[in-house]
C-alpha cells in the first residue's frame, strides 16, 4: 500500500474521532497545533503544479503541507532548534533581514543615484570590460577532485572530462561551461584575480567550495563595450553603496562599544591566516578557544571569528594587522551587535522581519532532519556501487566523438565561397582562422572543434555523422549560419568501466538511497504522529 494513501487513510480515521473542527470555515486539516487554510492549500497547489487548477489538486497540496509540519515535529522532538547549523542559517538570514529593514527605515542611509559619467570611471578602472569565458568541473570531496586532476592530465579535453565527472548537474551536459563572465561575477577575490590572470586553458584550482571542489579553467578571452555592461556595472555600484554604508554603520556600533581587543590574540590569527593564503587556517589545540574580542565580560573567541568569516559571502582581503582588526570588529557588530541593536529599536517587531525569521527557521530545520536521519545515514560500500553500476550500464555509455575542422559563415554564398578556395587548394585551417565566426579559441585552433555528443549539433552532427574521414563537406545549413567542415576523426561509443565512472555511479546511487530513506522517514514519522494529523473531510471537499 502506498505511503502518502496509508498515511492518508489514518488521518481520515482519526478525522472521525478528532476534536470538534476550529470555527474557521477555511481551516482544512491541523497537525499538533499548527492549522492549515484553505488559502494555503491553493497556493501550495499553484506552486506544485503551477499547469493545473488548485482544485483539481488540493489533496496532493494538502499531503505535502502535511508532511512539512511532520517533519517539522520530529526536527524539534529531535532537539534541532538547537543545532549549531540550524541557528546559523537563522541568524544569518535574521541579520540580512534586519539590514534590510534598516535600509527601508532610513536607518541606514544610502545615496543610490549613479550618473553615467561615475558609471564609465569605475568601468574602466575596474576592467569590467574584460571577459572570460570560463567551464567548470565540480567534485564532491578530495578523492573526486583527484580523480578529475589526474584525468585532466591526460589526453582527454577539460569538456569531456567536465561531461563525464562534473557534480555539477547544471553545467555538466556543456562540457562545465560557465559562460562569459567579468570581474563582476566573481564575490571571491582570490579566485577572481586567478581567472584573470591565467592563460587560455590553464588548469585554477581546486578550489573548495560550499558543495565540493572546483577546478576551472579559461577557454577564451573578449572585450565589450560600456553600453553592453552598464546596467550590470550600475547594479555592482549600488550593491557596493550598500556594502560601504553597512560597513560603515557596523563600525559606527563597533566603535560606540567599549570592545577589549587581545592584540596577541590577533597577530596569531594573522599569522595562521598567512600560512594558509587562500585555503582555510588550521589551528593548534586550544587555540581556537583564545579570546579576540570581550564586551561586558562576554568573550568571543578564534571559534567564533572563524564561524563568523566562513558564513559571509563576501571576504576582506587581509593583509595586515589593521585590516583584520577593522574586519574582526565588524564581523562582531554584524553578529552580536546588530541584533541587540536591532531589538533595541524595535526592529524584530517588524511584521516582515518576524515572519522571514520563522521561514527561515522551519526550512533550516526540514534541510537538518533530511541531512540527519537521512543523508548522513548513507554509506554506500563497493559491492553496493559495483552492483548498482551493474543493474544501470546503460547509463554509462560514453557516445560516439567527432574531431572536425570547420568554418562557419553567415550566408551560403560565403560558404560557397569557402569551398571553391578550398577546392582549388586553399588550406581549411588557415581560411577558418581568417574567416570563421566562431569563438577566437576556436580561431586560434584553425577550427577544430570536438562534436562530444553528435546528435546535439543538429544538421552539423547529423551530417559529420555520415561524412567519412577525411571528407570536406558543406555547405551545410545550421541555427548558427551556414558551415564547412572537414571530419578529422571518428571515435567509437564504447561501455565505460566501472572505474572510469566510479564517481557518478555513487552519485546516482546516492540520489535513489535518498529518495527511498526520505520516503522512509516521512512514513515512520506520519506513523509516529498519527494521533496529532487531523483532515477536515467535508471543507476540503466542499469548495472542490
Amino acid at each position: 500500500m502506498p505511503r502518502l494513501f496509508f498515511s492518508l487513510l489514518i488521518a481520515v480515521l482519526l478525522a472521525c474521532t478528532s476534536p470538534e473542527p476550529p470555527p474557521n470555515p477555511d481551516v482544512l486539516a491541523r497537525v499538533g497545533d499548527v492549522t492549515i487554510t484553505r488559502d494555503r492549500v491553493e497556493s501550495a497547489a499553484l506552486r506544485l503544479f503551477p499547469k493545473n487548477a488548485p482544485s483539481d489538486l488540493r489533496r496532493q497540496a494538502l499531503e505535502r503541507l502535511i508532511d512539512i509540519e511532520i517533519l517539522l515535529l520530529g526536527a524539534r522532538q529531535e532537539g534541532l532548534e538547537n543545532d549549531f547549523q540550524v541557528r546559523s542559517k537563522v541568524a544569518q538570514r535574521e541579520q540580512e533581514l534586519i539590514l534590510d529593514e534598516m535600509y527601508r527605515r532610513g536607518v541606514v542611509a544610502v545615496a543610490d543615484d549613479i550618473g553615467r559619467d561615475e558609471a564609465r570611471q569605475y568601468f574602466e578602472q575596474h576592467r569590467i570590460g574584460q571577459q572570460c569565458r570560463v567551464s567548470r568541473i565540480l567534485a564532491s570531496g578530495p578523492a573526486a577532485i583527484d580523480h578529475v586532476l589526474t584525468r585532466l592530465r591526460g589526453p582527454d579535453s577539460f569538456a569531456a572530462v567536465a561531461s563525464e565527472l562534473s557534480d555539477d548537474g547544471n553545467t555538466a551536459q556543456q562540457g562545465g561551461d560557465l559562460g562569459w563572465k567579468s570581474r563582476l561575477d566573481f564575490k571571491n577575490y582570490v579566485l577572481r584575480r586567478q581567472i584573470f590572470r591565467a592563460k587560455l586553458g590553464e588548469i585554477i584550482g581546486p578550489v573548495q567550495e560550499p558543495d565540493g571542489f572546483s577546478v576551472f579553467v579559461v577557454t577564451d578571452e573578449r572585450e565589450v563595450s560600456f553600453e553592453e555592461m552598464a546596467p550590470a556595472v550600475v547594479e555592482a555600484m549600488q550593491e557596493q553603496k550598500h556594502t560601504i554604508a553597512t560597513f560603515e554603520f557596523l563600525e559606527g556600533l563597533a566603535n560606540r562599544a567599549d570592545i577589549a581587543e587581545r592584540r596577541e590574540t590577533f597577530e596569531l590569527l594573522l599569522a595562521r591566516l598567512s600560512e594558509a593564503d587562500a585555503e582555510m587556517p588550521t589551528f593548534k589545540t586550544g587555540e581556537t578557544e583564545l579570546v579576540l574580542l570581550e564586551l561586558d565580560g562576554q568573550p568571543w573567541t578564534l571559534s567564533n571569528f572563524m564561524a563568523a568569516m566562513t558564513s559571509e559571502r563576501n571576504q576582506a582581503e587581509i593583509r595586515e594587522l589593521d585590516d583584520l582588526r577593522r574586519f574582526a570588529r565588524r564581523l562582531y557588530a554584524l553578529k552580536v551587535l546588530l541584533p541587540r541593536h536591532a531589538r533595541e529599536i524595535g526592529i524584530h517587531e517588524a511584521e516582515r522581519v518576524a515572519k522571514g525569521i520563522e521561514a527561515t527557521r522551519r526550512q533550516a530545520l526540514i534541510e537538518r532532519i533530511r541531512q540527519v536521519k537521512v543523508l548522513e545515514t548513507l554509506n554506500p560500500s563497493k559491492e553496493e556501487i559495483r552492483a548498482y553500476y551493474a543493474a544501470h550500464k546503460d547509463l554509462y555509455v560514453r557516445e560516439q566523438r567527432i574531431s572536425i575542422l570547420e568554418i562557419l559563415v553567415d550566408t551560403r554564398a560565403q560558404a560557397d565561397s569557402l569551398l571553391a578556395a578550398i577546392e582549388r587548394g586553399g588550406d581549411l585551417g588557415d581560411l577558418a582562422r581568417r574567416y570563421s565566426r566562431r569563438s577566437t579559441r576556436i580561431r586560434r585552433a584553425e577550427g577544430r572543434i570536438q562534436l562530444l555528443r553528435p546528435d546535439k549539433y543538429g544538421n552539423l552532427g547529423w551530417e559529420a555523422k555520415d561524412a567519412e574521414v577525411g571528407q570536406i563537406v558543406g555547405p551545410v545549413k545550421t541555427a548558427q549560419g551556414f558551415t564547412v567542415f572537414k571530419v578529422l576523426k571518428k571515435i567509437p561509443g564504447r561501455q565505460q568501466s566501472l572505474d572510469e565512472v566510479w564517481g557518478r555511479v555513487r552519485s546516482h546511487l546516492l540520489q535513489d538511497l535518498t529518495h527511498e530513506r526520505f520516503d522512509a522517514l516521512l512514513a515512520k514519522l506520519n506513523d509516529q504522529y498519527a494521533d496529532q494529523i487531523y483532515i477536515y473531510e467535508d471543507r476540503l471537499h466542499k469548495g472542490a
